[in-house]
């Protein structure tokens, strides 16, 4: 872990009995939003710090020394002075600056008497204690920490599709995912009523690739075979898509998505050179899309509901649902998609299963390129005179 600042490595030290990390060269200090709760004596100062980083934000503040993600930069009235800290969404921790984390008011000391030996194991037990109510302290939980809040999200989970928890706002609208949507929406109303004809003609036949100019790579992305085969694709490009276009920006998004969609195809002519059966969706680039999401966002977690007797009755109750992180059902994705690519298929038609590795592959690329190669120093101009 290192300081967001001078980029040196932090200390572990104890503050007040609650674990930090220190940076010895400026003297700043990181600490977990648990640890924070623990701290301060003002709980609502905490729980608007928290709930102001996830939902809306002036800025982004520096890369976080643990998962090289941007920080959100927050200012809050504490004891009647403007505080600006920098918090990381995805590890939940605070940056404080040098004298900032003395202003956190702090509750009324207890009695000494405890060993050191014994205070390290109870600020380890209070962190752990306080990282398992963190997720709950917003939503009103009655027993289910894994549900969501919204309505419309249990309507998603009553078709079986996941929903999102604890995802960061986003900083800018996510147009380009917005208006690939569109697209895909305004091809399909157009071609329903000859959707196989239209299929039969633009969609990608890796006997046949050079047809209309080799056009058919990149048409067949915007083409669905059914209502569902459309809802589906749909739903995971704006639940992840819009994320990783704030994340990348609107140029690097494009290009995430055209050699995503080109290598699953690709990927599948590979494998399948002689076939003729047309390979169609937007399911090769929105792969790509969600192999980004799972790196950059590992920590966001998504949320399921488990079916029993009365369909209605486990999606209405809060308890059945349970939630993995993000890199977890990305993980248990691939992993379906490479048995179900190599299990025996009647007839050979089915679900392209190797064009949506083929999508993942270039994701996956961009992803760890952008969170782990080393950025080029920022400058201030305001700092120079010309």
């Amino acid at each position: 872990m290192k300081c967001p600042n001078c980029e040196q490595e932090l200390t572990r030290e104890f503050y007040e009995k609650v674990i930090v990390f220190r940076c010895s060269h400026c003297g700043g200090r990181m600490l977990t939003v648990a640890g924070l709760r623990s701290l301060c004596a003002d709980r609502a100062f905490v729980e608007l710090l928290w709930r102001t980083a996830r939902t809306g934000y002036s800025e982004s503040g520096p890369d976080c020394g643990s998962c090289h993600m941007p920080m959100r930069r927050v200012t809050l009235p504490l004891a009647g002075k403007a505080l600006e800290l920098d918090l990381c969404c995805s590890c939940q921790t605070v940056w404080f600056d040098p004298a900032e984390l003395e202003r956190i008011p702090l509750p009324e000391p207890e009695q000494e008497g405890l060993s050191p030996k014994a205070r390290e194991l109870l600020a380890l037990r209070q962190i752990q204690v306080e990282e398992q109510r963190i997720n709950r302290e917003f939503r009103n939980i009655d027993g289910g920490e894994h549900a969501p809040d919204e309505g419309w999200k249990y309507l998603v989970g009553l078709l079986g599709l996941p929903v999102e928890l604890d995802a960061p706002a986003c900083r800018r609208l996510p147009l380009i995912t917005w208006g690939v949507s569109l697209l895909c929406l305004v091809v399909f109303f157009f071609t329903f009523s000859h959707l196989r004809e239209a299929i039969g003609s633009w969609g990608f036949i890796p006997g046949q690739w050079s047809r209309h100019g080799g056009l058919t790579l990149l048409s067949s992305m915007f083409l669905h075979g059914g209502i569902w085969h459309l809802v589906g694709n749909l739903y995971f490009l704006l639940i992840c898509g819009d994320n990783v276009e704030d994340e990348f920006g609107k140029g690097k998004y494009i290009l995430l998505l055209l050699a995503s969609g080109l290598c699953a195809s690709l990927l599948h002519a590979l494998f399948d050179p002689r076939t003729e059966i047309p390979c169609v969706g937007a399911s090769g680039f929105i792969s790509g899309v969600i192999a980004c999401y799972a790196v950059c966002f590992p920590r966001v977690r998504l949320s399921f509901a488990l079916m029993s007797r009365s369909v209605f009755g486990a999606i209405l109750a809060r308890r059945n649902w349970f939630s993995i992180p993000a890199w977890g059902a990305f993980a248990l994705w691939v992993v379906l998609q490479i048995v179900m690519a190599f299990l025996p298929r009647p007839g050979g038609g089915g679900v392209a299963y190797l064009a949506h590795i083929g999508g993942a592959l270039p994701g996956l690329l961009f992803a760890f390129y952008h969170r782990f190669a080393p950025k080029a120093p920022s400058y201030d101009s305001s700092e120079y005179r010309f």
